[in-house]
């Protein structure tokens, strides 16, 4: 466990404005990841790609998370924390920036040269894969320069604020990238893209305490490590929660529901409208209680989350937007649940070991995106219910497990 002292470690927030130039970072890069969400489906129609090209150019992301979120902690013991942040951004502005050109180009003279669909397939997943694989640097780098400047108890809040900047790019981004996208598709896409840029000059009034220290970390860590069994198998679960409910979403509301077709879209909407802004109330007041340590967090936060997902069985056709109840209450468990996750896992290791500790969990978010939407839908060919069933136990199975022997830290 880090042994940091409290005199020679502030926390963000007694930086003050310090620790704002991360949280924009952080926002702006999740708007561009749901921007480009948002603009798929009309992009993909005008490029005449079909909805499987386009889940593979979404799910890619998660593939190359998975694998680059190590070597991303490595890059950010050996070369410290803020310049693997800086190439972080510079590598997903320029990804960005040749996913735009590309569009543009393909798009042209009103789309009347649309290049064919194997090279418009190509051209956007190779861009969307280094998009992916350079946004698996962030969350690694900046989690382990919050772990270098906080102190164990005020971890957690941290982290949240860090979540909640985040959170509210998802919430923005979508509604503005539509809008956008209405003028012109190059030039929504091309503005997300620079957004990062803002926040790489604010980079340069942070500090790099910890890369001195940091030289010497191990190669990585592996999710097997007895510090980091619960921490990891529970953002597992978590991330996977989310996921899988997101992905049956729609489906759920026009099978059981008996929304229509034309509707569905305004409903799933709504309901993960809801959900952000749970997201952003929870991770806001997460940040402002740094006395609540990481592991009630976490239980109670997976038990909420549970029941939240859990209740969506409840709604009825009559009453549709029922749902977006069950995933604000879900969102709110969650979103004290997530930084409580990353807090607990990089107190059990130590200081020299935190980046590597923060690839490690990095890529239980990366699995859970290349493995969750299968799951999902495979649960829902069962049953339309399963797949809240199944969340609601695991996340019961994180409750107890958090509030069981094991959630106690292995000795160091």
């Amino acid at each position: 466990m880090s042994t940091t002292s409290a005199d020679s470690v502030p926390t963000p927030a007694d930086a003050g404005v310090s620790f704002l130039p991360l949280l924009f970072v952080n926002f702006a890069m999740v708007a561009g990841t749901y921007a480009f969400v948002t603009i798929a489906g009309p992009m993909a129609r005008r490029m005449h790609l079909e909805p499987l090209h386009v889940g593979a150019i979404i799910g890619i992301v998660g593939l190359v998370w998975m694998i680059a979120a190590p070597r991303w902690g490595r890059a950010a013991d050996t070369r410290g924390r803020l310049p693997a942040m800086r190439a972080v951004i510079g590598g997903f502005v320029a990804s960005s920036l040749l996913l735009a050109g590309y569009v543009g180009w393909a798009l042209r003279d009103g789309g009347s040269a649309v290049p064919p669909v194997w090279a418009g397939f190509v051209a956007l997943l190779v861009t969307r894969a280094a998009m992916g694989g350079c946004y698996a640097g962030l969350p690694v780098a900046a989690m382990a320069w919050i772990a270098d400047r906080t102190l164990a108890t005020g971890r957690a809040a941290a982290i949240a604020r860090f979540g909640a900047a985040g959170a509210i790019g998802m919430v923005l981004a979508p509604p503005l990238a539509g809008w956008l996208a209405g003028i012109d598709m190059t030039l929504a896409l091309a503005v997300f893209a620079l957004l990062p840029l803002a926040g790489l000059a604010g980079l340069r009034r942070l500090r790099d305490d910890g890369a001195h220290a940091a030289r010497q970390a191990p190669p990585r860590l592996k999710p097997t490590d007895p510090r980091l069994r619960l921490p990891w198998c529970s953002a597992f679960a978590l991330y996977s929660a989310v996921m899988i409910a997101n992905s049956v979403l729609g489906f759920y509301a026009i099978d059981r529901l008996h929304v229509r077709t034309g509707d569905a879209s305004m409903v799933v909407g709504y309901a993960l409208g809801s959900a952000g802004i749970g997201l952003i109330a929870t991770q806001s007041l997460v940040g402002r209680l740094r006395a609540v340590a990481p592991l009630q967090c976490l239980r109670w936060g997976a038990l909420a989350g549970g029941a939240g997902f859990v209740s969506a069985l409840a709604a009825e056709a009559a009453y549709p937007l029922l749902l977006c109840a069950s995933y604000f209450v879900a969102a709110c468990g969650l979103g004290a649940a997530f930084p409580a996750v990353a807090a607990l896992a990089s107190t059990r290791v130590e200081a020299h070991e935190q980046a590597a500790c923060a690839g490690a969990m990095s890529m239980a978010q990366g699995l859970s995106m290349v493995a969750a939407p299968l799951a999902g839908t495979m649960l829902y060919e069962l049953h339309p219910a399963a797949p809240f069933v199944s969340i609601g136990v695991v996340l019961a199975v994180v409750f107890v497990a958090a509030c069981g022997d094991g959630a106690r830290a292995p000795a160091a």
